[in-house]
């Protein structure tokens, strides 16, 4: 009776110290290493911007993801009606509310994103290299000058009840020509 006991008492902590390993372990089906993200950003007209976007993935996106172009005071993106083979053009532009949580947690610390409503897009799951193009346009009644636009992946995930979202983010490269 007792050596049976002792078995399945053993049997049991080894299954918990399992989990609990495994659990520890747990890691994200894409990190931000296997996103690569280059964009630029260039005035086009006094109200307006174009964003030039190249999104590299190397592993196939098994989770929920985002792209968040991020340029206080501007906003309403607008892709291009051209039907130009080179760029993909998401079906929809928006958000949801948790991929936007996600984002705002990750910039807490910048005052500006309190009252900013964010509008992304998605780019295919697949591996590969995706480019876009898009336009911006002020928020509001005047323009604010461009300062630090950022482009933000927002990936979410949850395996097991645990929590593997991430977010990363890259400068717009700022090209001072004004194209009329």
């Amino acid at each position: 009776m007792r050596r049976s006991t002792i078995f399945w008492l053993t049997g049991i902590v080894m299954v918990i110290v399992a989990v609990f390993i495994v659990y520890n372990n747990l890691a994200p089906s894409v990190t931000e290493q296997d996103v690569n993200m280059k964009g630029t950003i260039r005035q086009t007209a006094t109200d307006e911007y174009e964003v030039q976007l190249t999104i590299t993935r190397t592993k196939e996106e098994k989770g929920l993801h985002m792209v968040y172009p991020f340029v206080p005071g501007w906003g309403s993106i607008s892709f291009n009606d051209k039907e130009d083979n080179r760029f993909i053009r998401p079906t929809s532009v928006g958000s949801t509310g948790a991929l936007e949580e996600i984002l705002r947690q990750a910039l807490q610390g910048q005052s500006s994103t309190a009252i900013t409503e964010f509008a992304g897009f998605s780019i295919p799951d697949a591996v590969g290299t995706y480019k876009m193009r898009f336009t911006i346009h002020p928020l509001g009644e005047e323009a604010e000058p461009i300062r630090i636009p950022m482009i933000y992946y927002v990936h979410q995930e949850k395996v097991l009840g645990k929590d593997l979202s991430w977010v990363s983010g890259e400068p717009l490269e700022i090209i001072k020509e004004y194209a009329e």
